[in-house]
């Protein structure tokens, strides 16, 4: 009988692990196997995820009930779904398909049960003194230099060659050679050869990064004469470390500041919100963060702070005492950054005249979304929002005019032909956001146009204080370029600093409850007053 019984016993468990045809695998990411509990489940051609551990693989998706979402792949596209089933009472995703939809390779081992999945390299580019890569999933990667001769060696890890081989770079700069292989099964490495020694990049986690190849400064270890060691000192290089720029006030009341570059190297800026800031990253070398604090106003800046990078780069960051026109001016071998005050801007909101435009209206809805026999419109939300801000600009005193205070249609160049006509200081355009995918994207945008520098920094300003008060993620301001090449008919057209606040997705639920409810769109009013405020008066 407990033959029997031990028979049962083992005949029910094999029932249990392969009636539903699924065995537990093992995963390797990014090099290295993953301990995972729920583990993967292999069901002969796929290999599935419980969605609970997709946070460890890095990848930026966008989780949903019944499928993810590839951001990068456009919303009304089918292949930007994978879908999620329910695998032994976990919702799970199928891996092996997700990563050839994000460009990837993965590899089966039937003998340890184990599923390899890789990242391909997609870009290898020298732009002397920066090395681009880029690979079609994030990789852990490390560098090392090496002599005689001497090398710098870049190894990705969880990374294969690509099937149609990649160009080399030309030799550029102070790099003879460069050298590609597939090292290990999950290890693709890059070899530079070098005429000088180069500062040894730190390593990270990416699928598109730079290294920075600055050459160092050798610096000489001198000792005593009757020393033993004098016979065999030698020199050791060293960067040079980076340096907070010195601030400076020109004729013209700008302030500017200056930043050594490598020949060839772009910077990549930022404008950051909650605080105002700039952020700037420049190749170099920092061992630790740096700050100072600057107490003089008529400079602009509340205080600089330098933060190391990976890649051999160094954040600056300027946090701004007040909303400024930044532009950022790159040259052979150095960087220039004015700050100046933006045009409009200066003297009390009561003497600014100011378009609040409620978009849309009449027969043109704008985005719209349907509950059951209830249509919510974008026209009605956006002039809610737009009788409020009219409202209390009154009350500072400004000069308000509504492009429309009722359901009219209304041409698109009649908006800004009442605000050029009227010698408006500012334009301002209230919208709801929309998408093809429900629920896929939520928060704020603020577009200017083009690369106004003027009205970014007022579209800045309010944005600052639209997140501290709506609940919702910011989206940044961005230019118009980045919808349209020639940008927003709104914001082309008008003759002053001008901005379009696409307050929240109205088929986002998170955000169409927040748009249709009547305290909230009153804050939101709010916030743009007194950003705007803030914009004008410096407060």
């Amino acid at each position: 009988m407990r033959v029997i019984g031990l028979i049962v016993l083992l005949g029910l468990a094999w029932l249990w692990g392969w009636a539903d045809g699924l065995r537990e695998a093992k995963l390797v990411w990014r090099g290295a196997p993953l301990e995972l509990s729920p583990p993967p489940l292999w069901d002969g051609r796929e290999l599935w995820l419980p969605v609970v551990h997709l946070e460890r693989l890095g990848l930026t998706l966008e989780v949903h009930a019944h499928a993810v979402r590839l951001p990068h792949i456009p919303a009304d596209q089918p292949s930007a779904y994978v879908p999620v089933e329910a695998k032994r009472e976990h919702l799970s995703i199928p891996l092996r398909d997700l990563v050839r939809r994000l460009g990837g390779y993965t590899r089966w081992d039937e003998a340890t049960q184990t599923l390899s999945a890789s990242a391909r390299l997609h870009e290898l580019r020298l732009e002397f003194p920066l090395l681009h890569l880029k690979t079609s999933l994030p990789v852990a990667w490390r560098a090392f230099a090496l002599e005689n001769p001497t090398r710098l060696v870049i190894d990705l890890l969880g990374c294969v060659l690509p099937e149609v081989p990649i160009p080399l770079p030309e030799p550029s700069g102070t790099i003879s050679a460069v050298r590609i292989g597939q090292y290990d099964p999950h290890t693709v490495r890059i070899v530079l050869e070098t005429h000088a020694p180069h500062a040894t990049p730190d390593s990270g986690v990416h699928n598109e990064w730079q290294v920075a190849l600055a050459p160092l400064t050798p610096v000489v270890e001198t000792t005593p004469a009757n020393s033993p060691e004098s016979a065999s000192a030698a020199s050791t290089p060293l960067p040079e470390p980076f340096r907070l720029p010195t601030l400076r006030r020109n004729a013209q009341g700008a302030v500017q500041l200056t930043l050594p570059i490598p020949e060839g190297a772009r910077p990549r800026v930022q404008f950051l919100e909650n605080p105002l800031r700039v952020a700037i990253d420049v190749p170099g070398y920092l061992p630790e963060a740096i700050e100072q604090l600057v107490d003089d106003p008529s400079l602009f800046v509340r205080a600089m702070r330098a933060v190391p990078q990976d890649g051999g780069l160094v954040r600056l960051v300027l946090e701004l005492a007040r909303s400024l026109s930044v532009q950022v001016l790159p040259g052979t071998t150095s960087l220039t950054v004015n700050l100046r005050l933006p045009r409009n801007a200066g003297g009390k909101l009561s003497q600014k005249v100011i378009v609040i435009d409620p978009g849309h209206g009449g027969t043109q809805a704008g985005a719209r979304w349907r509950e059951g026999n209830t249509v919510i419109e974008e026209k009605t939300i956006v002039l809610a929002i737009s009788k409020h801000i009219a409202e209390l600009l009154a009350r500072e005193g400004a000069t308000v005019i509504l492009t429309r205070a009722e359901d009219k249609t209304l041409g698109l160049y009649e908006r800004t032909a009442l605000a050029n006509s009227a010698g408006a200081h500012f334009f301002i355009s209230i919208h709801c956001d929309s998408n093809p995918r429900p629920n896929s994207a939520s928060g704020t945008t603020i577009y200017y146009h083009r690369d106004d520098a003027d009205s970014r920094a007022l579209g800045q300003a309010i944005l600052n204080e639209i997140v501290k008060v709506s609940g919702l993620p910011s989206r940044g301001v961005r230019s118009d370029t980045t919808l349209y090449q020639n940008g927003l008919a709104v914001l082309r057209t008008s003759q002053m600093p001008a901005v379009l606040i696409e307050v929240g997705f109205i088929n986002h639920a998170k955000d169409r409850a927040k748009l249709v409810d009547p305290a909230f769109q009153k804050r939101v009013a709010e916030a743009i007053v007194r950003g705007l405020k803030a914009h004008v008066e410096g407060r």
